[in-house]
């Protein structure tokens, strides 16, 4: 029997959601969680244990056990839960950003667990690492987003706030989704951008591969909301002609996957880029277009709007402080 890596010490589970364990083994497989318990069989291999969702509190333990399997998983708490996905701008770092570094705090209620890249061997954080504690020394290596928002969002709720990493630089749009979906939006290859087929992002840019190899190993986890940032590898005005299609089909397949058909969105809209020109001019608006339509037309999400609070002379802004507040206020 073999615990899925996000159930490990340190976690955080989201409030008045369900709360979901899994796993793979063949044996039945007991779970206990502040004073509930479930005991369910596994199916081909896999197993999940659902209990009722729980009011914010803690520290807690989980125990799993399976004939001569028992783990004991501590300093447990129930809070939100934020997957910070996308390209990267949520991958950027918040060293690289221009918060000084005495905004940097330790937080021991602010936890961020990083899913694996399995094409970046070496990477900063790996899921070994479990459910990393703010800490002052080593905030500066997670995603700028991610902490920025956790921070403001601890700070309006007081309650435990967990992130989830799940980002990959220059990913295009169709490697978030089943590579059965990407067909259905009749792109040609000579209408995509670059990134698309650049060699050094093949590891990741083909239709289904971060959907295969990133997000779906999260489902069905509980989430509070989802911070979704990407976008600039998809900035052709073909691109840009079915990008709202293409994003509200994904945020409908997270909702599945994560069995929550509620499930919030805090969109971020593109910034405005000085240097768009070296692709298509009309390809970049069309897509801060898009991203705006594809909210209109889906209930559960909400628009953040960048453009009037980062500069605009690179494709990564460092000003990434409001930008990550305006996205912890769509949760709030």
């Amino acid at each position: 029997m073999k615990l899925d890596p996000l159930f490990c010490d340190n976690m955080i589970f989201a409030e008045n959601k369900p709360i979901r364990v899994f796993g793979v083994g063949d044996n039945d497989v007991k779970v206990s969680f502040n004073g509930n318990t479930k005991t369910v069989k596994s199916k081909d291999g896999k197993w999940l244990a659902e209990l009722p969702a729980q009011k914010a509190g803690g520290p807690y333990e989980l125990e799993i056990s399976s004939g001569d399997f028992n783990k004991v998983i501590k300093n447990v708490y129930v809070g939100q839960v934020y997957l910070i996905a996308g390209q990267s701008n949520a991958e950027f770092r918040l060293c690289e950003s221009d918060e000084p570094e005495t905004g940097y705090t330790s937080d021991e209620l602010l936890r961020n667990y990083f899913v694996c890249r399995p094409w970046i061997p070496e990477d900063v954080f790996k899921p070994g690492d479990g459910w990393r504690l703010a800490e002052k020394d080593a905030v500066g290596q997670w995603s700028a987003i991610g902490y920025l928002a956790g921070r403001a969002l601890r700070r309006e709720t007081g309650k435990a706030i967990g992130t989830i990493s799940c980002y990959q630089g220059a990913s295009v749009i169709e490697s978030w989704m089943p590579a059965e979906e990407t067909v259905k939006f009749g792109l040609k290859e000579n209408e995509l951008m670059i990134d698309h087929t650049y060699p050094e992002y093949a590891a990741w840019n083909k239709g289904g591969i971060i959907y295969d190899k990133m997000l779906s190993k999260l489902f069905p986890f509980s989430l509070s909301g989802v911070i979704w940032y990407q976008g600039e590898s998809d900035t052709t005005e073909a691109e840009g002609a079915v990008y709202d299609k293409e994003l509200c089909r994904l945020m409908q397949i997270m909702r599945q996957g994560f069995a929550d058909p509620e499930l919030y969105f805090a969109i971020i809209q593109i910034a405005d880029f000085d240097g768009r020109k070296e692709y298509d001019p009309q390809g970049w608006i069309s897509i801060q277009n898009a991203q705006e339509k594809a909210v209109k037309a889906d209930p559960h999400s909400s628009l953040v709007i960048s453009r009037d609070v980062c500069e605009s002379t690179g494709i990564h802004p460092t000003k990434k402080t409001e930008l990550s507040e305006r996205a912890a206020k769509v949760f709030l």
